[in-house]
């Protein structure tokens, strides 16, 4: 008897590391006089507003670049139709040291790419297993150690300084609470596909894209 297996549909998350350099310290500096508040999460995140990507700073702007060479290098890599990936909202979030409080499982509605860029170590950023074979198993004969074993129900990322990672913005996520010694910041954006999007064989777009 000859028997094979396929694991089948993988979910990418990619990641990119920015060189070195002081800038992180400059960031926080800056951020720490930027609007922001407790965010509509439960556990109390604290979350500026979702306009970095249009902010003159010259260090938030040095960064944007390290985002935009990303987002050019993920539409290259995947040869998506369209002109441009484009950041539609850029926010910072805060842990604060040993306060326990992280995000909880969710996703990026209205948007088609997401990242989480580390300013700082801190608790993991945990995606969710999309397929969920536990849930959809009703008759509950899959022994869930097999699963961890050989699936992972849930798979970590670990927060490192200078680490940018891109993700479908469906694939939910959350964040482990912060119990170190010091504070976790992070970065996230939302970025979106546009100018001619989906252009078919005979050169024409399905849409055109343009950001507000």
């Amino acid at each position: 008897m000859r028997v094979t297996e396929s694991h089948l549909f993988p979910v990418r998350i990619r990641e990119y590391y920015k060189p070195e350099d002081d800038i992180h310290e400059h960031l926080i500096k800056y951020f720490k006089d930027y609007p922001a508040h407790p965010s509509n999460f439960p556990e109390g995140v604290i979350t500026s507003k979702p306009d970095l990507h249009k902010c003159d700073n010259e260090h938030v702007v040095k960064l944007n670049w390290f985002f935009q060479e990303a987002l050019a290098e993920y539409r290259t890599q995947y040869q998506l139709y369209c002109d441009k990936l484009e950041i539609s909202m850029e926010w910072f979030n805060l842990a604060p040291a040993g306060s326990g409080v992280g995000h909880p499982l969710h996703r990026h509605p209205m948007s088609y790419l997401s990242a989480v860029y580390y300013l700082t170590e801190g608790a993991d950023t945990v995606f969710e297993d999309p397929m969920t074979p536990r849930t959809s198993d009703t008759l509950d004969v899959f022994q869930e150690s097999l699963m961890q074993a050989e699936y992972g129900i849930n798979a970590a990322i670990k927060a490192e300084p200078g680490k940018l990672i891109l993700f479908p913005s469906w694939l939910k996520h959350y964040s482990m609470r912060q119990l170190d010694k010091f504070d976790r910041w992070t970065i996230s954006f939302n970025a979106f596909p546009t100018g001619k999007v989906n252009v078919g064989p005979w050169e024409a777009p399905q849409l055109h894209v343009k950001l507000l």
